[in-house]
């Protein structure tokens, strides 16, 4: 087909995406001005999410808008803002999010900088959010691809970049499908990739090979940036020998665990911390354990009293958020959940950054690249089941020693795999996405 042919498949591929996007979005501005006529809410979500950036007043500085699209990846962009902020003071930076707790997380992590939500992917909206910031270049975390908001930048001559960029394969074969329909990756003109794997899939979609570089994983980087993760945190007494911890679990991960364990007489002594992925899941929990065994305390983290003493085979459910790296500081060795059932596994770097030794499921394909790297080294072991998992642990309780060398194992791997930040500001600084300095 020429070139005059595509161009009206485009432009109707657009049409149709906008008209969709608007019947979706036509619930939620429903519900905000209901709110805002009937509650008297006056919050300013739903002018951001329509593309306005309200109080935003701009000064003589280059903008550079960083956006990651909840908590996850405002998190990871903590290093890189550090660094930021400390090389370039010419740079002004903006953060957006698009979500409320994403947002929330932005507030909380980075008070001295603009925080916004990023504008639904509407072209008024797009354009209108661009022109209220103004900036020289945006930078997006990890991968998010949206038509009419890279349709704005390339518009403005905004140049845009891709940074701490993974894509699974799943998402790279759709990509390449709707590709020829709403050209996206042509106007994106940087990856910076977290390791070669994610780079070569990106190396598969119409971009040029120059635009990707693999950067590293900026997560690596983020795992200094809390002191208790080094430090250690003892709100909680435990009685004896420190406790087991099952991190980020989901059902029927700590009962079938737990259940196996008081069965065991090698675990008679052994105190336990849950930390459920979803903490909403905690009461459920703590009426199924005090089912399960009467010689034992359960209890919840919101009702212990910090100081009191947790005699030896006690059970803390941690009912809270933003604790379980703390409690990861304190074990003696650690489960990471979401890898026994068939979810891919949770973030696996928290206790390796802490030193502490772990095991994992065999689902661990949301961080099998870590997992690999860690393993590697002896930092961590894989259990195929629930009595592969307690034959461990029980192995590094008769063997403290060699639960203290796999911890420091695994604390080791992640200081060779920091420095992405400095790789990321290096690549974007030589590409032009920021300037060089005057």
């Amino acid at each position: 087909m020429s070139a005059s042919g595509k161009r009206p498949r485009k432009a109707g591929a657009y049409l149709l995406y906008d008209a969709v996007l608007l019947c979706a979005a036509l619930p939620l501005f429903v519900w905000f001005s209901f709110r805002r006529f009937v509650f008297g809410d006056r919050s300013t979500a739903t002018l951001s999410r329509l593309g306005r950036v309200p109080g935003f007043v701009r000064d003589e500085r280059a903008t550079l808008l960083l956006h990651g699209v909840s908590v996850g990846e405002i998190r990871a962009m903590r290093s890189l803002v550090s660094l930021l902020n400390t090389q370039r003071p010419d740079i002004r930076l903006v953060i957006s999010s698009a979500t409320r707790t994403g947002k929330g997380e932005a507030d909380r992590l980075f008070p001295h900088l603009d925080r916004t939500q990023f504008p639904l992917d509407l072209g008024f909206a797009c354009r209108r959010f661009l022109k209220a910031i103004q900036p020289q270049a945006v930078v997006l975390m990890e991968l998010e691809i949206w038509p009419n908001f890279l349709r704005a930048c390339d518009r403005y001559g905004i140049s845009v970049a891709i940074v701490n960029g993974r894509i699974t394969e799943k998402s790279m074969r759709g990509y390449r499908r709707v590709q020829r329909f709403l050209p996206q990756f042509d106007r994106i003109a940087f990856y910076g990739a977290q390791n070669e794997r994610y780079a070569n899939r990106f190396r598969t979609l119409p971009v040029p090979d120059e635009a990707v570089e693999v950067t590293g994983n900026l997560k690596y980087d983020n795992l200094d940036a809390e002191p208790h993760l080094r430090e250690g945190w003892s709100a909680v007494n435990f009685v004896g020998a420190p406790p087991l911890v099952l991190g980020s679990t989901h059902a029927p991960e700590e009962m079938e665990i737990l259940t196996a364990a008081f069965a065991d007489a090698r675990f008679d002594e052994v105190s336990w911390v849950l930390v459920p992925r979803h903490p909403h899941r905690a009461e459920g929990l703590l009426r199924e354990i005090r089912a399960l065994t009467a010689n034992r305390e359960v209890l919840l983290r919101s009702n212990y009293q910090d100081g009191r003493d947790l005699k030896a085979g006690s059970i803390l459910i941690v009912d809270s958020i933003g604790e379980l790296d703390a409690f990861y500081g304190i074990a003696f060795a650690a489960f990471v959940g979401g890898s026994l059932v068939d979810h891919g596994g949770q973030n696996i770097l928290e206790p390796a950054a802490c030193g502490t030794p772990q095991v994992v499921g065999p689902s661990i394909g949301n961080f099998a690249e870590e997992v690999r790297l860690i393993e590697k080294e002896g930092g961590l072991v894989k259990a195929n089941n629930v009595v592969d998992l307690l034959d461990f642990f029980a192995l590094w309780l008769e063997r403290p020693k060699a639960a203290k060398v796999a911890g420091e194992n695994a604390r080791e791997t992640l200081q060779d795999l920091r420095g992405a930040s400095q790789a990321t500001l290096d690549a974007l600084v030589r590409i032009g996405i920021i300037p060089i300095r005057n």
